[in-house]
């Protein structure tokens, strides 16, 4: 009897520390703002008129928008931050337009100043804040935006001197900066006069990136981000690691993978960038919705399909943004793909309380949102209840591969049931794209496809 009395007090105690334990237990804060989630658009050159006709036309179609970034050309040189009002006559009225409508506004910008930019560039070279060849040879670099000098970003004085000519565009409101990739370019100017040697690239790249995530964070808070390059391997499948990775993950909470062709072999070239960047664990990652590329170097016209079916993965990557050159308004298409395109937008609308969810449970563990589960297919998880086989031909038809765990319900016809481990060859309709969910997951009840 007296042992049975001790085992139930034993048992009350356990069941008292557990509750204790459960009471103390501190739900982690992102680093990071909900918004982030929100649906991202831009263009690849625009004014005042069209970015703010942009975010109009998305809005006026019931498509949701969160964020617009202004991309290159804004300034009046690169980079002098400020305003080209023959653009941008009232960027002020811009910014409160878009803040009034909950649309973020981010800029694009690059660590570097242009030899063109007088009497900025010419004093900045006097003072010695520039990257070098070598210790007495200048290291004036060629980027896709003309010749230009990079920031040496140990230097105090430069940092100083930049965080003055930023703090105007500052005080306007901006929600954070697309960081453009002039930093590899360091590579022929690795020298830093302020540290007296070479620097490695990668860490000259982390020192670019945090500069701008920390100072803007320092002025505006913790809802500000920037949008920066995570794995960016150019097309070069299978080409991983540091030599291929630009901002550090600690900073990067919207990672695009860069630059590609208007093409089903851009959409793969992609997803051979996402895939590596979830094996190198950033977190939020995605792609430009369509491709990037599509001017006079690179002609090919972006296609129904391909805007569809990229638009299809997007909705399910953490980073949904749609922009870059040619076309990209889905209106400009038809109505089917205005239709489709806003059904997917609100998809991933209805993910961001998961979304939310699971980088709580996987930013501690350093893993990425995405988890593919091979190269051949690019198939992926989206955090831990969802299955995605993308669609990678004008065609609809994939092959898709279930994971050799779980039971996963097609999301757009809940009656087929699929077990661990077994294939589904078939061709998907343009309205309807691979999307699984676990079996016995919240989320059957809570998108609507």
């Amino acid at each position: 009897m007296k042992r049975k009395f001790i085992l139930v007090l034993f048992s009350l105690f356990l069941l008292t520390c557990k509750k204790e334990e459960e009471e103390t237990v501190v739900p982690i804060e992102l680093p990071f703002p909900e918004w982030v989630f929100h649906h991202w658009v831009w263009e690849d050159e625009s004014t005042q008129q069209s970015a703010t006709e942009l975010i109009d036309d998305y809005l006026s179609r019931d498509i949701p928008v969160g964020a617009i970034i202004i991309d290159s050309p804004w300034e009046t040189g690169y980079n002098t931050l400020e305003w080209d009002k023959s653009l941008f006559p009232d960027a002020q009225a811009m910014i409160n337009n878009f803040k009034s409508k909950n649309v973020r506004t981010l800029l694009w910008i690059t660590g570097c100043v242009n030899n063109d930019v007088q009497p900025l560039y010419d004093s900045l070279l006097g003072a010695n804040l520039f990257m070098k060849k070598n210790a007495v040879t200048p290291g004036l670099v060629e980027w896709w935006k003309g010749d230009g000098g990079l920031f040496d970003w140990y230097n105090p004085d430069m940092q100083a001197w930049w965080k003055k000519m930023m703090d105007p565009i500052l005080d306007m409101g901006i929600d954070g900066w697309k960081c453009d990739g002039t930093d590899y370019y360091q590579l022929t100017a690795p020298y830093s006069p302020a540290k007296s040697g070479n620097v490695p690239r990668l860490e000259y790249s982390h020192a670019y990136y945090r500069f701008f995530y920390e100072y803007t964070r320092e002025k505006l808070g913790k809802d500000r981000v920037i949008m920066s390059r995570p794995i960016d391997n150019y097309g070069f499948r299978g080409v991983s690691g540091d030599a291929v990775a630009f901002s550090p993950v600690d900073v990067t909470f919207a990672g695009w993978v860069g630059d590609q062709d208007a093409t089903f072999k851009g959409l793969v070239d992609a997803l051979d960038n996402l895939y590596y960047s979830a094996q190198y664990g950033y977190l939020v990652i995605g792609s430009d919705i369509g491709g990037y590329r599509e001017d006079d170097t690179y002609p090919q016209s972006r296609s129904k399909e391909l805007f569809i079916r990229w638009a299809q993965m997007g909705a399910f990557n953490p980073l949904m943004e749609n922009g870059g050159g040619g076309e990209h308004r889905p209106w400009k298409f038809d109505d089917q793909t205005t239709d489709i395109y806003r059904k997917y937008v609100k998809m991933h609308y209805q993910l961001i309380p998961y979304l939310v969810e699971m980088s709580k449970k996987y930013m501690p563990q350093k893993k990425s949102l995405m988890r593919f589960l091979r190269r051949g297919d690019y198939a992926f998880y989206l955090g831990d209840d969802i299955f995605v086989s993308p669609i990678l031909n004008k065609e609809g038809t994939v092959n898709v591969k279930f994971p050799s765990e779980g039971e996963w319900v097609y999301l757009f016809d809940s009656s087929k049931v699929f077990t661990s481990g077994s294939n589904w060859n078939n061709t998907f309709p343009i309205e309807a794209f691979p999307v699984f969910i676990r079996k016995g997951s919240k989320l059957l009840s809570t998108i609507t496809p």
